[in-house]
């Protein structure tokens, strides 16, 4: 990977299964680690495409309410129970993402609007889709990657000189890339093989995989989806539940 690739996702509906970032994944290629030079793609001002971001991110202009909670906390390492359900499939037109700060795992109390202009979050949620602060996505220095590896075996040797992909949607005049499809017409983001979908039980299960993701700022951490169906004492609830995480978050050794 010889150019910061960027990726993208838009939010269809909740039982979709997205694909993968056109980048290779740590992990799934032996030989990708450390093949790209550079670090952390930045941005310092606001995506330009403030109105085809509105609608094509179905942006409100409200700070949201959902529950972001710890669930454990030891040497830094963190679990999260965030609620990113927006009130079901129905409401993620209506309702704004949850914004999260990986430094803190507390929610961040921006407006979708405002988020275009915070280095404040690190992680936006709603339903089945994550953004970093990168990009089109946020003025933050974030992106992420996803790691093949158990999470013991991801630190910062993995990494080695790999550039983060970002999120990026458009080209000069605001059109949405055509590279920035999948085959199924979906918007991809840097998340977005976080999970596997069942086509008989409508359920949605994260990879055995973890991902190295930048903050705003561009420290670096250790990112894995437990759950999807999390009630909010951590434990696996029912498929009614979906778009309550449950998140292992911890700095990048």
């Amino acid at each position: 990977m010889g150019v910061t690739v960027r990726c993208l996702s838009l939010a269809a509906a909740c039982f979709s299964l997205f694909a993968g970032c056109s980048s290779t994944p740590i992990g799934d290629d032996p030989n990708a680690a450390g093949t790209a030079s550079g670090g952390t793609t930045s941005t310092t001002t606001p995506p330009p495409c403030s109105a085809a971001l509105r609608q094509l991110l179905s942006l409100v202009d409200e700070v949201s309410t959902a529950a972001v909670n710890t669930l454990s906390e030891a040497g830094g390492e963190r679990t999260l129970y965030v609620d990113a359900s927006v009130g079901g499939i129905k409401g993620q037109d209506t309702q704004p993402w949850i914004y999260i700060a990986l430094a803190t795992g507390q929610a961040v109390a921006v407006t979708d609007l405002e988020a275009f202009e915070s280095t404040a979050w690190d992680l936006a949620l709603k339903r089945s889709v994550l953004r970093t602060n990168s990009g089109d996505s946020g003025p933050g220095n974030g992106g992420a990657i996803r790691i093949a590896l158990g999470w013991d075996k991801v630190d910062l040797s993995t990494l080695g000189d790999k550039t983060l992909p970002i999120e990026e949607w458009f080209d000069a005049g605001c059109t949405i890339r055509k590279d920035s499809k999948d085959a199924t017409n979906n918007l991809v983001t840097t998340f977005s093989d976080w999970s596997a979908y069942d086509q008989v039980s409508h359920v949605l299960t994260p990879a055995n995989a973890v991902y190295i993701a930048a903050g705003a700022d561009g420290a670096l951490y250790k990112v894995a989806i437990l759950d999807y169906y999390s009630t909010p004492t951590g434990t696996h609830g029912a498929a009614s539940l979906s778009g309550h995480y449950k998140l292992r978050v911890a700095p990048l050794p």
